[in-house]
C-alpha cells in the first residue's frame, strides 16, 4: 500500500506539471464530440440515435491518447526498473497507473458528458443517465490501455501500435456499452441485461489484464 501511494504521489505531480497533459483527453473528447454532431447534421433524432456510439467512441480513442506514453518516462530515466527491482510484485504499480488515468483522463470525461451530449441531441438528464453507464464500461478501456501501452512500450510508434492491439480487445467493450447505453436510454432503467454485461466485461479485464500488463513491462526492461 506504501508503494502504491508513493508511485500515485509522484504520477498525480508528474501529470500536472508537464504542461497539461492530463487535459489532452478531455480537449480531444470535446473536439470529437463537437465535430460530429456537425457532421450529422441539424436533424436532432438523427444526432440522438447516434450519440451512444459516438460517446463510446470518443471514450475509447481519448482513453487510448492519453495512454499512448504512460511509461515513456518511466523507462526512459530508468526509474521503472528501480521500481521492478525493489518490488517483488508490480501489481502496486500497475495499480497507481489504472488509478492515475481514471482520475486523470476518464473521469473529466465523464464529468463533462452531460455538457457534451446536449449537442448530439439528449437532454441533459439524458446525458447524466450515459454518465452512469460510462462508469460502468469506463474502467474495462482503462484496463485495455494500460495493457496494450505496456505491449507496446519501449518500441518506436508504440502510440500507434498499442492503438491497434487494443482493437480487438475494445470492440466486445464498445459493443456491449452501445447497446446497454440504448436500452437505458428507452427503458429509463439503468439495471439491464447489456449493463450488467458491461460491469462483467470491466471486472473480467480487470482480472485478466495485470498479468499481461506485468510481463510486458518485465519484457520491455530486458
Amino acid at each position: 500500500m506504501t508503494a502504491l501511494l508513493a508511485i500515485l504521489r509522484r504520477d498525480f505531480v508528474l501529470a500536472f506539471r508537464s504542461g497539461g497533459g492530463w487535459f489532452y483527453a478531455l480537449f480531444f473528447f470535446a473536439v470529437f464530440t463537437a465535430l460530429s454532431a456537425i457532421a450529422f447534421g441539424p436533424s436532432l433524432s438523427a444526432l440522438a440515435i447516434a450519440a451512444p456510439a459516438t460517446l463510446w467512441l470518443a471514450i475509447a480513442l481519448s482513453v487510448q491518447f492519453s495512454a499512448a506514453d504512460l511509461y515513456e518516462n518511466d523507462i526512459r530515466d530508468g526509474s521503472l526498473r528501480v521500481i521492478a527491482a525493489e518490488q517483488p510484485s508490480l501489481l502496486s504499480y500497475w495499480g497507481a497507473k489504472v488509478c492515475v488515468l481514471m482520475i486523470t483522463a476518464v473521469v473529466p470525461m465523464i464529468a463533462t458528458a452531460p455538457f457534451f451530449l446536449t449537442m448530439l441531441g439528449l437532454s441533459f438528464g439524458q446525458g447524466v443517465i450515459l454518465a452512469i453507464i460510462l462508469f460502468m464500461g469506463a474502467p474495462a478501456l482503462v484496463f485495455i490501455a494500460v495493457m496494450t501501452a505496456a505491449l507496446a512500450s519501449g518500441l518506436r510508434a508504440g502510440g500507434l501500435l498499442a492503438m491497434i492491439i487494443a482493437v480487438p480487445f475494445s470492440v466486445p467493450v464498445l459493443v456491449f456499452a452501445v447497446r446497454a447505453s440504448k436500452s437505458v436510454l428507452a427503458s429509463s432503467g439503468l439495471v439491464t441485461p447489456e449493463s450488467l454485461i458491461l460491469c462483467a466485461i470491466s471486472l473480467f479485464m480487470a482480472v485478466l489484464t495485470p498479468g499481461f500488463t506485468i510481463a510486458a513491462l518485465r519484457v520491455s526492461l530486458e
